[in-house]
C-alpha cells in the first residue's frame, strides 16, 4: 500500500518523503520498490513502547519534517501514528495529518491483557494530538469508533493493482494446492494452517506456505505435509500464488490483508479466521467462507477440496467482486482526492481569514476616498 500511494503520487506531480525505520523483515532491496523521485530518508525507532528511544524517535522525525515541510503527512502503523503525530504538532502544525493504522496495536494477541489496554491508551492519547484516523476495513472502523471512541474517522480500504496479479492457473489433473502468502508469525498462526495441513492433505490434496522467515519454520517443516517457499520477490511470491487452488487465511488479527485481496483477484477461492480484516474482504459463501473454529475451517477446506465445480463458481465470484471493489486505481483516486481536499480547504480557509472588511479600512488622507 505504501509504495502504491508514493508511486502513484509522485507520477501526480507531488514531492513524495518516505521517512522510514527498519525491521528485519524488510526485503534488503525496499528502496527498489520505490520511484527514483521518491526521497527515502531513515530515521531510527523501534517497534516496542521505550521511552528513551521513542523520545530519540520523535526529535528526529521533528527535524526531518521541518527540513522537508509537508502539506500532507500521512502515517502508517500505529507506532508511527503516535510518534508521527507528536512531531508534527512541533515541527509543522499546519500540515494535514492522516493516519493509518494497518492492524490497530491493541487488537494484538502476542501480548498481554496489559499491554492490549497500554496500547490503547496511547492510541487514545495520540488521537487527542490531533489527525484523521482513517481505517482501511469496514471492521477496522468499528474498533476505532467504538475502542478508541473516535467519532470523525474515514474509511477508505486497501487495494492492489490488478494489472500486476497474475490469473489463477486451471488444472488439467486432479491435484489441489493449499496455500497461504505471509511471513510465519504469531499472528498469521501458521500453527493453525500445519493442523489443517496434517489432517487435510493425502495423495492429492498439498499445502504450501509461500513465504516466512527461515528461523521461524522449524515446525512447518516437521511434516511432507507442507512445502515452504521461505521469502521470495513479490513477482515470484504472486507466480507461486497463482498456483494455488484454495487460499488460507489462518491470521489471529489483521487490518486488511494485501495478500488475501490478491488471492482473490486472481480468482482463488479462500478460506479465512473470522477477525478483523479477513471478514471485509471475504463475502461469506460468494466468494469464499470466514470461519470461526478450527473445525469450522477444516470443514470447508473439505468441502472445496472435493467439489473442484464449487472452487470455480466461488473463485469467480471472487475475482469478480475484488476488480470492483480494491481496484489500485479507485483507492489511489480516493486517495489523492483526500489529500488535496484537505490542503485546498485549510488554503480556502486561510484566505478566508485574511480577507478584511472593506468597510473596516480608514481612507488615507492624502489620498481620495
Amino acid at each position: 500500500m505504501l509504495t502504491e500511494l508514493c508511486n502513484r503520487a509522485v507520477s501526480t506531480g507531488a514531492e513524495v518523503t518516505v521517512l522510514y525505520s527498519i525491521r528485519t523483515e524488510t526485503p534488503k532491496n525496499f528502496a527498489e520498490l520505490f520511484h527514483p523521485k521518491v526521497d527515502l530518508v531513515y530515521v531510527h525507532m523501534c517497534r516496542e513502547v521505550h521511552v528513551r528511544n521513542d523520545c530519540l524517535s520523535v526529535w528526529g522525525l521533528v527535524r526531518q519534517l521541518r527540513r522537508c515541510g509537508p502539506d500532507v503527512i500521512h502515517l502508517h502503523s500505529s507506532k508511527a501514528g503516535v510518534l508521527g503525530r507528536a512531531a508534527a504538532k512541533i515541527a509543522t502544525p499546519n500540515a494535514k495529518v492522516f493516519y493509518s493504522p494497518h492492524g490497530l496495536s491493541f487488537l494484538r494477541r502476542d501480548v498481554s491483557r496489559k499491554k492490549q489496554l497500554a496500547y490503547l491508551t496511547f492510541e487514545r492519547m495520540a488521537h487527542l494530538m490531533g489527525g484523521t484516523v482513517v481505517a482501511c476495513s469496514p471492521s477496522e472502523l468499528h474498533e476505532i469508533e467504538t475502542q478508541l471512541r473516535v467519532k470523525d474517522a474515514k474509511l477508505i480500504e486497501n487495494g492492489v493493482d490488478i494489472n500486476s496479479i497474475p490469473l489463477r492457473v486451471v488444472r488439467d489433473d486432479e491435484n489441489v494446492v493449499i496455500g497461504m502468502n505471509g511471513r510465519a508469525s504469531f499472528q498469521k498462526h501458521q500453527e493453525l494452517f500445519f493442523a489443517l495441513a496434517i489432517e487435510l492433505h493425502d495423495v492429492t490434496a498439498k499445502f504450501l506456505w509461500i513465504g516466512g522467515n527461515t528461523d521461524e519454520l522449524s515446525l512447518l517443516e516437521q511434516s511432507s505435509a507442507i512445502t515452504c517457499s521461505g521469502w521470495l520477490t513479490r513477482s515470484r511470491a504472486l507466480e507461486l500464488m497463482s498456483g494455488l487452488d484454495i487460499y488460507v487465511q489462518t491470521s489471529r488479527w489483521e487490518g486488511m490483508p494485501v495478500a488475501l485481496i490478491e488471492a482473490q483477484v486472481a480468482g482463488i477461492p479462500a478460506v479465512v479466521t473470522d477477525v478483523v480484516g479477513n471478514r471485509d474482504v471475504v463475502v461469506h459463501g460468494v466468494t469464499g467462507f470466514i470461519a470461526s473454529t478450527k473445525e469450522e475451517m477444516a470443514s470447508y477446506l473439505k468441502q472445496l477440496r472435493d467439489d473442484r465445480q464449487l472452487r470455480e463458481r466461488v473463485g469467480h465470484a471472487a475475482r469478480e467482486l475484488a476488480l470492483t471493489k480494491f481496484s489500485m486505481d479507485t483507492i489511489f483516486r480516493r486517495w489523492l482526492n483526500t489529500y488535496e481536499s484537505a490542503v485546498e480547504k485549510d488554503t480556502k480557509e486561510a484566505f478566508e481569514n485574511r480577507v478584511i472588511d472593506p468597510c473596516d479600512v480608514q481612507p488615507n488622507a492624502d489620498e481620495p476616498a
